[in-house]
Protein backbone atom coordinates (compact mmCIF):
# COMPACT_ATOMS: atom_id res chain seq x y z
CA UNK A 1 0.00 0.00 0.00
CA UNK A 2 1.38 3.42 -1.01
CA UNK A 3 2.21 5.98 1.66
CA UNK A 4 -0.59 8.37 0.63
CA UNK A 5 -3.13 5.55 0.67
CA UNK A 6 -1.87 4.36 4.05
CA UNK A 7 -2.33 7.88 5.40
CA UNK A 8 -5.92 8.05 4.13
CA UNK A 9 -6.76 4.66 5.65
CA UNK A 10 -5.19 5.73 8.96
CA UNK A 11 -7.28 8.92 9.09
CA UNK A 12 -10.47 6.93 8.38
CA UNK A 13 -9.58 4.46 11.15
CA UNK A 14 -8.82 7.31 13.56
CA UNK A 15 -12.21 8.91 12.89
CA UNK A 16 -14.01 5.60 13.49
CA UNK A 17 -12.05 4.95 16.69
CA UNK A 18 -12.81 8.47 17.91
CA UNK A 19 -16.51 8.06 17.09
CA UNK A 20 -16.78 4.70 18.82
CA UNK A 21 -14.81 5.76 21.90
CA UNK A 22 -16.79 8.96 22.41
CA UNK A 23 -20.08 7.26 21.57
CA UNK A 24 -19.51 4.54 24.15
CA UNK A 25 -18.96 7.20 26.83
CA UNK A 26 -21.97 9.24 25.72
CA UNK A 27 -24.48 6.41 25.40
CA UNK A 28 -24.84 5.44 29.07
CA UNK A 29 -26.81 8.50 30.17
CA UNK A 30 -29.62 7.99 27.59
CA UNK A 31 -29.59 4.28 28.53
CA UNK A 32 -30.10 5.16 32.19
CA UNK A 33 -33.84 4.31 32.34
CA UNK A 34 -33.18 0.88 30.80
CA UNK A 35 -30.43 0.17 33.33
CA UNK A 36 -32.74 1.22 36.16
CA UNK A 37 -35.56 -1.02 34.96
CA UNK A 38 -33.64 -4.14 33.98
CA UNK A 39 -30.50 -4.09 36.14
CA UNK A 40 -31.99 -2.71 39.33
CA UNK A 41 -29.71 0.32 39.33
CA UNK A 42 -30.77 3.26 41.45
CA UNK A 43 -31.72 6.23 39.29
CA UNK A 44 -29.35 8.50 41.18
CA UNK A 45 -26.42 6.19 40.43
CA UNK A 46 -26.66 6.57 36.65
CA UNK A 47 -24.48 9.67 36.86
CA UNK A 48 -21.74 7.64 38.49
CA UNK A 49 -21.21 5.71 35.26
CA UNK A 50 -20.41 8.51 32.82
CA UNK A 51 -19.01 10.82 35.51
CA UNK A 52 -16.72 8.13 36.88
CA UNK A 53 -15.53 7.13 33.40
CA UNK A 54 -14.86 10.77 32.43
CA UNK A 55 -12.87 11.45 35.61
CA UNK A 56 -10.97 8.17 35.17
CA UNK A 57 -10.08 9.14 31.59
CA UNK A 58 -8.81 12.53 32.74
CA UNK A 59 -6.71 11.17 35.62
CA UNK A 60 -5.23 8.30 33.61
CA UNK A 61 -4.27 10.65 30.78
CA UNK A 62 -2.32 13.01 33.01
CA UNK A 63 -0.76 10.14 34.99
CA UNK A 64 0.45 8.40 31.83
CA UNK A 65 1.62 11.54 30.01
CA UNK A 66 5.32 11.26 31.02
CA UNK A 67 5.58 7.78 29.46
CA UNK A 68 3.28 7.77 26.44
CA UNK A 69 5.87 9.16 24.01
CA UNK A 70 8.33 6.41 24.91
CA UNK A 71 6.25 3.65 23.32
CA UNK A 72 5.65 2.68 19.74
CA UNK A 73 2.49 4.59 18.77
CA UNK A 74 0.88 1.76 16.82
CA UNK A 75 1.54 -0.94 19.40
CA UNK A 76 0.37 1.23 22.31
CA UNK A 77 -2.79 2.25 20.44
CA UNK A 78 -3.76 -1.32 19.54
CA UNK A 79 -3.20 -2.62 23.08
CA UNK A 80 -5.18 0.21 24.69
CA UNK A 81 -7.92 -0.04 22.06
CA UNK A 82 -8.32 -3.80 22.50
CA UNK A 83 -8.34 -3.62 26.30
CA UNK A 84 -10.79 -0.71 26.39
CA UNK A 85 -13.39 -2.39 24.22
CA UNK A 86 -12.84 -5.83 25.74
CA UNK A 87 -13.86 -4.28 29.06
CA UNK A 88 -16.85 -2.64 27.37
CA UNK A 89 -17.84 -6.03 25.96
CA UNK A 90 -17.63 -7.54 29.44
CA UNK A 91 -20.16 -4.96 30.66
CA UNK A 92 -22.84 -7.00 28.87
CA UNK A 93 -22.10 -9.98 31.14
CA UNK A 94 -22.66 -8.32 34.52
CA UNK A 95 -25.48 -9.25 36.85
CA UNK A 96 -25.29 -6.30 39.25
CA UNK A 97 -25.20 -2.54 38.74
CA UNK A 98 -22.01 -2.12 40.78
CA UNK A 99 -20.23 -4.52 38.45
CA UNK A 100 -21.34 -2.47 35.48
CA UNK A 101 -20.11 0.77 37.05
CA UNK A 102 -16.73 -0.79 37.91
CA UNK A 103 -16.13 -2.26 34.43
CA UNK A 104 -17.30 0.87 32.63
CA UNK A 105 -15.06 3.11 34.74
CA UNK A 106 -12.13 0.76 34.06
CA UNK A 107 -12.90 1.04 30.37
CA UNK A 108 -12.90 4.83 30.73
CA UNK A 109 -9.55 4.61 32.52
CA UNK A 110 -8.01 3.43 29.24
CA UNK A 111 -9.84 6.02 27.13
CA UNK A 112 -7.60 8.91 28.23
CA UNK A 113 -4.20 7.53 27.18
CA UNK A 114 -5.76 5.83 24.14
CA UNK A 115 -7.11 9.13 22.82
CA UNK A 116 -3.78 10.87 23.43
CA UNK A 117 -1.81 8.21 21.56
CA UNK A 118 -4.34 8.23 18.71
CA UNK A 119 -4.06 11.99 18.17
CA UNK A 120 -0.26 11.91 18.54
CA UNK A 121 -0.10 9.22 15.83
CA UNK A 122 -2.22 11.41 13.55
CA UNK A 123 0.05 14.42 14.15
CA UNK A 124 3.06 12.25 13.28
CA UNK A 125 1.41 11.16 10.07
CA UNK A 126 -0.39 14.29 8.79
CA UNK A 127 1.75 17.08 7.28
CA UNK A 128 1.18 20.48 8.91
CA UNK A 129 -0.27 21.90 5.68
CA UNK A 130 -3.07 19.29 5.75
CA UNK A 131 -3.87 19.20 9.46
CA UNK A 132 -6.85 21.53 9.29
CA UNK A 133 -8.89 19.27 7.01
CA UNK A 134 -7.63 15.96 8.34
CA UNK A 135 -8.02 16.75 12.03
CA UNK A 136 -11.46 18.16 11.28
CA UNK A 137 -12.32 14.82 9.72
CA UNK A 138 -11.07 12.92 12.78
CA UNK A 139 -12.99 15.37 14.99
CA UNK A 140 -16.19 14.49 13.12
CA UNK A 141 -16.26 11.41 15.35
CA UNK A 142 -17.87 13.50 18.10
CA UNK A 143 -20.76 14.67 15.93
CA UNK A 144 -21.21 11.24 14.38
CA UNK A 145 -21.32 9.68 17.84
CA UNK A 146 -24.27 11.91 18.70
CA UNK A 147 -25.98 11.32 15.35
CA UNK A 148 -25.34 7.57 14.98
CA UNK A 149 -24.08 5.85 18.14
CA UNK A 150 -26.63 7.18 20.62
CA UNK A 151 -29.70 6.41 18.45
CA UNK A 152 -28.24 2.98 17.63
CA UNK A 153 -27.71 2.26 21.33
CA UNK A 154 -31.23 3.33 22.27
CA UNK A 155 -32.84 1.35 19.45
CA UNK A 156 -30.83 -1.83 20.07
CA UNK A 157 -31.51 -1.64 23.81
CA UNK A 158 -35.26 -1.33 23.14
CA UNK A 159 -35.25 -4.26 20.72
CA UNK A 160 -32.71 -6.69 22.14
CA UNK A 161 -32.11 -5.68 25.76
CA UNK A 162 -29.80 -3.34 27.63
CA UNK A 163 -26.80 -5.63 27.00
CA UNK A 164 -26.93 -5.21 23.22
CA UNK A 165 -25.27 -1.73 23.00
CA UNK A 166 -22.30 -3.00 25.01
CA UNK A 167 -22.07 -6.11 22.85
CA UNK A 168 -22.29 -4.15 19.60
CA UNK A 169 -19.84 -1.38 20.50
CA UNK A 170 -17.45 -3.72 22.28
CA UNK A 171 -17.29 -6.03 19.28
CA UNK A 172 -16.92 -3.10 16.89
CA UNK A 173 -14.02 -1.76 18.96
CA UNK A 174 -12.21 -5.10 18.86
CA UNK A 175 -12.75 -5.19 15.10
CA UNK A 176 -11.19 -1.73 14.81
CA UNK A 177 -8.21 -2.94 16.85
CA UNK A 178 -7.73 -5.74 14.32
CA UNK A 179 -8.05 -3.32 11.38
CA UNK A 180 -5.53 -0.99 13.02
CA UNK A 181 -3.13 -3.92 13.42
CA UNK A 182 -3.48 -4.75 9.72
CA UNK A 183 -3.64 -1.33 8.09
CA UNK A 184 -2.31 1.37 10.42
CA UNK A 185 1.19 2.40 9.26
CA UNK A 186 4.03 1.85 11.68
CA UNK A 187 5.65 5.13 12.72
CA UNK A 188 9.14 5.80 11.44
CA UNK A 189 12.19 6.08 13.68
CA UNK A 190 10.30 5.96 16.98
CA UNK A 191 13.36 4.60 18.76
CA UNK A 192 15.34 7.68 17.71
CA UNK A 193 13.07 10.13 19.44
CA UNK A 194 14.60 11.80 22.49
CA UNK A 195 13.08 10.97 25.85
CA UNK A 196 13.33 14.49 27.15
CA UNK A 197 11.40 15.44 30.26
CA UNK A 198 7.93 16.85 29.86
CA UNK A 199 8.91 19.74 32.14
CA UNK A 200 10.14 21.86 29.19
CA UNK A 201 6.73 21.35 27.60
CA UNK A 202 4.79 22.33 30.71
CA UNK A 203 7.02 25.35 31.29
CA UNK A 204 6.38 26.62 27.76
CA UNK A 205 4.21 29.74 27.66
CA UNK A 206 2.55 28.51 24.49
CA UNK A 207 1.65 25.17 26.09
CA UNK A 208 0.26 26.81 29.21
CA UNK A 209 -1.70 29.27 27.08
CA UNK A 210 -3.18 26.46 24.98
CA UNK A 211 -4.25 24.52 28.07
CA UNK A 212 -5.78 27.67 29.59
CA UNK A 213 -7.72 28.39 26.39
CA UNK A 214 -8.98 24.79 26.29
CA UNK A 215 -10.09 25.07 29.92
CA UNK A 216 -11.95 28.34 29.32
CA UNK A 217 -13.70 27.04 26.20
CA UNK A 218 -14.80 23.74 27.74
CA UNK A 219 -15.82 25.28 31.06
CA UNK A 220 -18.04 27.80 29.32
CA UNK A 221 -19.43 25.24 26.88
CA UNK A 222 -20.53 22.89 29.64
CA UNK A 223 -22.18 25.66 31.60
CA UNK A 224 -24.88 25.49 28.92
CA UNK A 225 -24.84 22.19 26.99
CA UNK A 226 -25.99 19.79 29.77
CA UNK A 227 -29.11 21.93 30.31
CA UNK A 228 -30.14 22.59 26.72
CA UNK A 229 -32.88 19.94 26.57
CA UNK A 230 -34.56 21.20 29.74
CA UNK A 231 -34.13 24.86 28.75
CA UNK A 232 -35.60 24.29 25.32
CA UNK A 233 -38.65 22.47 26.66
CA UNK A 234 -39.44 24.30 29.89
CA UNK A 235 -38.20 27.83 29.14
CA UNK A 236 -38.83 28.05 25.40
CA UNK A 237 -41.77 25.63 25.15
CA UNK A 238 -40.00 23.70 22.38
CA UNK A 239 -41.85 20.44 21.55
CA UNK A 240 -40.25 17.30 23.01
CA UNK A 241 -41.06 15.41 19.80
CA UNK A 242 -38.87 17.79 17.76
CA UNK A 243 -35.74 17.53 19.92
CA UNK A 244 -34.34 14.69 17.81
CA UNK A 245 -34.64 16.75 14.63
CA UNK A 246 -33.06 19.76 16.33
CA UNK A 247 -30.00 17.79 17.42
CA UNK A 248 -29.76 16.08 14.03
CA UNK A 249 -29.65 19.44 12.25
CA UNK A 250 -27.05 20.70 14.73
CA UNK A 251 -24.91 17.61 14.23
CA UNK A 252 -25.06 17.80 10.44
CA UNK A 253 -24.22 21.51 10.51
CA UNK A 254 -21.21 20.87 12.72
CA UNK A 255 -19.92 18.20 10.31
CA UNK A 256 -20.12 20.56 7.34
CA UNK A 257 -18.69 23.52 9.26
CA UNK A 258 -15.69 21.55 10.56
CA UNK A 259 -14.72 20.46 7.05
CA UNK A 260 -15.13 24.01 5.75
CA UNK A 261 -13.15 25.55 8.61
CA UNK A 262 -10.40 22.94 8.38
CA UNK A 263 -9.90 23.61 4.68
CA UNK A 264 -9.82 27.34 5.35
CA UNK A 265 -7.05 26.88 7.93
CA UNK A 266 -5.00 24.80 5.48
CA UNK A 267 -5.26 27.62 2.92
CA UNK A 268 -3.77 30.09 5.38
CA UNK A 269 -6.98 31.54 6.79
CA UNK A 270 -6.47 30.57 10.42
CA UNK A 271 -6.91 34.12 11.73
CA UNK A 272 -10.19 34.51 9.86
CA UNK A 273 -11.48 31.17 11.13
CA UNK A 274 -10.65 32.10 14.74
CA UNK A 275 -12.29 35.52 14.47
CA UNK A 276 -15.42 34.25 12.73
CA UNK A 277 -15.94 31.24 15.01
CA UNK A 278 -15.22 33.02 18.30
CA UNK A 279 -17.05 36.23 17.45
CA UNK A 280 -19.94 34.46 15.74
CA UNK A 281 -20.41 32.03 18.63
CA UNK A 282 -20.47 34.90 21.14
CA UNK A 283 -23.04 36.75 19.04
CA UNK A 284 -25.28 33.70 18.56
CA UNK A 285 -25.14 32.88 22.28
CA UNK A 286 -25.97 36.46 23.24
CA UNK A 287 -28.87 36.75 20.80
CA UNK A 288 -30.24 33.24 21.25
CA UNK A 289 -29.81 32.47 24.96
CA UNK A 290 -28.66 35.51 26.93
CA UNK A 291 -31.46 37.69 25.54
CA UNK A 292 -34.86 36.98 24.04
CA UNK A 293 -34.88 38.07 20.39
CA UNK A 294 -37.45 35.65 18.99
CA UNK A 295 -35.08 34.10 16.43
CA UNK A 296 -36.04 30.53 15.55
CA UNK A 297 -34.37 27.96 17.79
CA UNK A 298 -33.60 25.86 14.71
CA UNK A 299 -31.44 28.70 13.38
CA UNK A 300 -29.84 29.58 16.72
CA UNK A 301 -29.03 26.02 17.76
CA UNK A 302 -27.73 25.01 14.32
CA UNK A 303 -25.40 28.02 14.24
CA UNK A 304 -24.33 27.38 17.83
CA UNK A 305 -23.36 23.78 17.08
CA UNK A 306 -21.60 24.65 13.82
CA UNK A 307 -19.58 27.54 15.26
CA UNK A 308 -18.70 25.53 18.40
CA UNK A 309 -17.35 22.72 16.23
CA UNK A 310 -15.27 25.09 14.09
CA UNK A 311 -13.87 26.86 17.16
CA UNK A 312 -12.90 23.61 18.89
CA UNK A 313 -11.27 22.16 15.77
CA UNK A 314 -9.37 25.35 14.93
CA UNK A 315 -8.03 25.57 18.49
CA UNK A 316 -6.91 21.93 18.40
CA UNK A 317 -5.29 22.32 14.97
CA UNK A 318 -3.37 25.45 15.93
CA UNK A 319 -2.31 24.04 19.31
CA UNK A 320 -1.07 20.86 17.59
CA UNK A 321 1.95 22.83 16.40
CA UNK A 322 3.19 23.53 19.94
CA UNK A 323 4.81 20.22 21.04
CA UNK A 324 7.90 18.67 19.50
CA UNK A 325 7.32 15.26 17.87
CA UNK A 326 8.56 13.42 20.98
CA UNK A 327 6.15 15.41 23.17
CA UNK A 328 2.95 15.02 21.17
CA UNK A 329 1.31 12.20 23.11
CA UNK A 330 2.10 13.94 26.41
CA UNK A 331 0.64 17.21 25.11
CA UNK A 332 -2.53 15.52 23.85
CA UNK A 333 -2.86 13.74 27.22
CA UNK A 334 -2.61 17.01 29.13
CA UNK A 335 -5.03 18.71 26.75
CA UNK A 336 -7.53 15.86 27.12
CA UNK A 337 -7.24 15.97 30.89
CA UNK A 338 -7.77 19.73 31.06
CA UNK A 339 -10.71 19.43 28.67
CA UNK A 340 -12.44 16.72 30.71
CA UNK A 341 -11.87 18.41 34.06
CA UNK A 342 -13.04 21.80 32.77
CA UNK A 343 -16.16 20.21 31.30
CA UNK A 344 -16.91 18.47 34.60
CA UNK A 345 -16.36 21.64 36.64
CA UNK A 346 -18.53 23.63 34.22
CA UNK A 347 -21.36 21.11 34.55
CA UNK A 348 -21.08 21.13 38.34
CA UNK A 349 -20.99 24.93 38.61
CA UNK A 350 -24.01 25.33 36.35
CA UNK A 351 -25.97 22.75 38.35
CA UNK A 352 -25.16 24.61 41.56
CA UNK A 353 -26.05 28.00 40.10
CA UNK A 354 -29.32 27.18 38.33
CA UNK A 355 -32.62 26.82 40.12
CA UNK A 356 -36.00 25.55 38.94
CA UNK A 357 -39.21 27.55 38.76
CA UNK A 358 -42.80 26.47 39.32
CA UNK A 359 -43.09 25.08 35.77
CA UNK A 360 -39.62 23.46 35.85
CA UNK A 361 -38.11 26.39 33.94
CA UNK A 362 -34.42 27.05 34.56
CA UNK A 363 -33.76 30.29 36.44
CA UNK A 364 -30.37 31.87 35.79
CA UNK A 365 -29.63 30.21 32.44
CA UNK A 366 -29.48 33.62 30.73
CA UNK A 367 -26.72 34.70 33.13
CA UNK A 368 -24.61 31.67 32.27
CA UNK A 369 -25.18 32.33 28.56
CA UNK A 370 -24.05 35.92 29.06
CA UNK A 371 -20.83 34.74 30.71
CA UNK A 372 -20.23 32.32 27.85
CA UNK A 373 -20.78 35.09 25.29
CA UNK A 374 -18.19 37.27 27.05
CA UNK A 375 -15.68 34.43 27.49
CA UNK A 376 -15.76 33.55 23.77
CA UNK A 377 -13.86 36.60 22.49
CA UNK A 378 -11.34 36.25 25.33
CA UNK A 379 -10.60 32.68 24.24
CA UNK A 380 -10.43 33.86 20.62
CA UNK A 381 -7.76 36.44 21.52
CA UNK A 382 -5.88 33.65 23.27
CA UNK A 383 -5.88 31.54 20.10
CA UNK A 384 -4.57 34.53 18.12
CA UNK A 385 -1.79 34.79 20.71
CA UNK A 386 -0.94 31.15 20.03
CA UNK A 387 -0.80 31.79 16.29
CA UNK A 388 1.50 34.79 16.79
CA UNK A 389 3.77 32.87 19.17
CA UNK A 390 4.03 29.87 16.86
CA UNK A 391 4.90 32.05 13.88
CA UNK A 392 7.60 33.85 15.86
CA UNK A 393 9.01 30.55 17.10
CA UNK A 394 9.05 29.03 13.62
CA UNK A 395 10.67 32.13 12.16
CA UNK A 396 13.38 32.07 14.85
CA UNK A 397 13.93 28.36 14.27
CA UNK A 398 14.25 28.98 10.53
CA UNK A 399 16.84 31.72 11.09
CA UNK A 400 18.85 29.45 13.41
CA UNK A 401 18.79 26.63 10.88
CA UNK A 402 19.89 28.98 8.10
CA UNK A 403 22.77 30.29 10.23
CA UNK A 404 23.88 26.73 11.00
CA UNK A 405 23.81 25.83 7.32
CA UNK A 406 25.82 28.95 6.40
CA UNK A 407 28.37 28.15 9.08
CA UNK A 408 28.65 24.59 7.81
CA UNK A 409 29.19 25.86 4.26
CA UNK A 410 31.90 28.26 5.47
CA UNK A 411 33.74 25.49 7.30
CA UNK A 412 33.49 23.25 4.24
CA UNK A 413 34.91 26.05 2.07
CA UNK A 414 37.83 26.67 4.45
CA UNK A 415 38.75 23.00 4.44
Amino acid sequence: MKVAEQSRVAVHLAMLINMLSLGSLMMVMPLGPDLVRHLGMEAGHVGYISGGATIAAALSAVASAPWLDRFDRKRALIILLALRFALLLCCALVTHSNQLIALFVLSGLLAGPMGAVLMAAMLDMIPPAQRGRQLAYVGMGFSLAAILIIPLSLESSARWGWQSPFLILGSAGLLLALLALLFLPSPAAVAGRPRGSILPLLSSRLCLAALSITALQMFGHFLLVPHFANYFQFNLDFPRSNLGLLYLLGGLASLAAMRLGGGWIDRGGAVTVVLVSSGGLALVTALGFATSTGISLYIIFTLFMALSAVRSNSTMTIAAGIPEPHQRAAFMAFQGTVSNIAAGVGSLCSALYLTSGAQHELIGFEHLAGFYALAGPVAGLGVLYLLHGLRRRDAAHGETTEQQNNRRDELAGDS
